[in-house]
């Protein structure tokens, strides 16, 4: 009698087993954030012998198709970028005791130089002056004009040395800025910023503008280099774009 139970118990067992397996079809998670539903990472799911999802209905995900001038993968060595430091603070120190013309305190140059249709990238170096000069918009300051884009992200990341940036509030004197065509849509410069958030930085820093947010760099001593990237809102071309 007791056999006959026992054998009773493994073939409802096995039934259920059969039962659960046929009737299961959902996809079974195979990778889960670490702290679970607390996780910021999505749990991924395998398919089960489904088509490959394309994104967006595209047939490829090489479509559409790339700007002409997209870069390729590229690396960047910090030994290259930290020679460009010096060699654009060098270049910096011989010009700065020269009349000031706007941009006579920037200096772009190092191994990093990209635009395309969504994005552009470079990398640049601010002096800094004991002296005050005319800014663009014809400021008496030893610092350059503080600079406002409708349209476009700055995301910099800081390479070498230090100082401030002063982002949001108010610029007075604001102005459109100008090039050989006239007003630049969306572009203002101008100076002082007024009630604006003061971010001290130095090499290694990462700081993000969101547009139509005014922006200052006031330099250390021994000025300060970055990189930026201007990401495009899609609100104007890149013709624009300063």
């Amino acid at each position: 009698m007791k056999k006959i139970f026992v054998l009773i118990i493994i073939a409802a067992a096995l039934v259920g087993f059969v039962i659960g397996r046929s009737t299961n079809f959902s996809a079974q998670p195979v990778l889960s954030g670490h702290f679970n539903d607390l996780s910021f990472v999505q749990p991924a799911f395998a398919q089960d012998s489904k088509p490959e999802t394309m994104p967006f209905g595209f047939n490829s995900p090489s479509f559409p198709a790339q700007a002409p001038d997209a870069p390729p993968i590229t690396h960047w060595s910090i030994d290259d970028i930290q020679k460009a430091h010096a060699e654009m603070a060098e270049k910096a120190a011989k010009l700065a005791s020269q009349p000031g013309s706007g941009m006579s305190q920037a200096f772009v140059g190092g191994p990093i130089e990209l635009q395309t249709r969504n994005f552009s990238m470079y990398m640049l170096y601010r002096v800094h002056r004991e002296q005050p000069v005319l800014s663009l918009t014809k400021v008496n300051s030893v610092w350059d004009d503080a600079e406002q884009h409708a349209g476009v992200y700055d995301f910099y990341v800081f390479t070498g040395g230090s100082g401030q940036m002063i982002v949001g509030g108010k610029i007075e004197n604001r102005k459109n800025l100008m090039d050989k065509d006239g007003p630049v849509p969306g572009e203002y410069r101008g100076q002082p910023i007024v009630g604006g958030q003061t971010f001290n930085v130095k090499a290694g820093d990462w700081l993000l503008i969101p547009p139509d947010q005014p922006h200052q760099p006031k330099p250390g001593p021994g000025g300060f280099s970055y990189m930026i990237m201007k990401i495009n809102t899609g609100i104007y071309p890149w013709s624009l774009i300063r």
